[in-house]
């Protein structure tokens, strides 16, 4: 489960899966503690810092409860709400109280400053929508919480970019309409490539501009987080189709699919990466050969 639903929340499905198999994780473990830990105390230190409309968003290895000593502390101010010049003053309170916490945000410059949820709601796949506007995006959906006091400006957010990658895949409300049973989000699924293609690009791009500069830290990075975050996010669109997620819904309208697509991703989504799959592999536990790869996928 996500750090921020740690008391009121069921048993995390990576708890459930190590239970089943009679083990424990202990690496997986001892990095989600961390990164509860943290967590407490980033809470303490935002104490009264943020208003209504906004909400500070972590991301990277603390979001997805990896955390460890030399862990970047990745985050940003979301504001969704009308321009006020509060909202730099905000940053910049936040930003001091966070410095002496963690290590700062990376070089690239992605977190640690403002963002406004306009561009990453009505931007989706236009001119504008750049490699920056799409990860940050991605990444709001697949690895981001948020913390401090006030957290309804983040769910505000990602139901509203949920409901544009529903409502606009027509696809899906003909084959409703049609009785045929597609069902996987194609129009997510594809922002979900192009975030892998910008990743992959990206990695090609720092080495010719960098030279061989932090070449051996990015291809780790590239090889297992960020592929463990892209795979994640395709196995959220693929849990839309009851094969997957063996969900009895499949008898429904265009309207009520649309509903249960959005409950659907919005679960998935409210889940680690490492949780994700914890939770299909439970779904499939009778599976003999996806019981073997669970054990090697969480044990490597």
């Amino acid at each position: 489960m996500p750090i921020q639903g740690m008391l009121d929340q069921p048993p995390s499905p990576i708890d459930e899966l190590a239970h089943d198999f009679g083990t424990e994780w202990s690496r997986i473990s001892a990095a989600r503690v961390a990164a509860q830990s943290k967590v407490a105390e980033l809470n303490e230190a935002l104490s009264g810092q943020t208003s209504p409309d906004t909400s500070v968003v972590v991301y990277g290895s603390l979001a997805r409860e990896e955390f460890t000593q030399g862990s970047d502390l990745d985050w940003t101010l979301l504001v969704d709400g009308q321009a006020n010049p509060q909202h730099q003053k905000e940053l910049l309170s936040i930003r001091e109280r966070l410095s002496d916490l963690g290590k700062g945000p990376g070089r690239e410059k992605t977190f640690g400053k403002l963002t406004f949820s306009h561009p990453l709601l009505h931007l989706i796949g236009g001119e504008d929508d750049t490699n920056a506007n799409t990860t940050r995006r991605v990444l709001f959906l697949l690895e981001a919480f948020p913390i401090g006091k006030y957290h309804q400006a983040f769910h505000r957010v990602r139901k509203h970019i949920l409901h544009r990658y529903l409502s606009e895949d027509h696809g899906l409300a003909r084959a409703a309409e049609t009785g045929d049973m597609r069902w996987i989000p194609l129009f997510l699924l594809n922002d979900m490539a192009r975030y892998w293609r910008t990743m992959t690009v990206d990695f090609a791009y720092k080495q010719w501009d960098r030279g061989n500069e932090g070449y051996a830290l990015r291809s780790l990075k590239l090889g297992v987080s960020r592929k463990l975050i892209y795979a994640s996010g395709l196995l959220a669109c693929f849990w839309c189709d009851p094969a997957v997620s063996k969900a009895g819904y499949e008898q429904i309208g265009t309207t009520e699919k649309s509903w249960v697509l959005g409950r659907q991703l919005n679960e998935m989504f409210s889940l680690t990466p490492l949780e994700r799959f914890a939770r299909f592999f439970l779904t499939h536990r009778s599976d003999r050969f996806l019981r073997k790869a669970a054990g090697r996928f969480f044990e490597t």
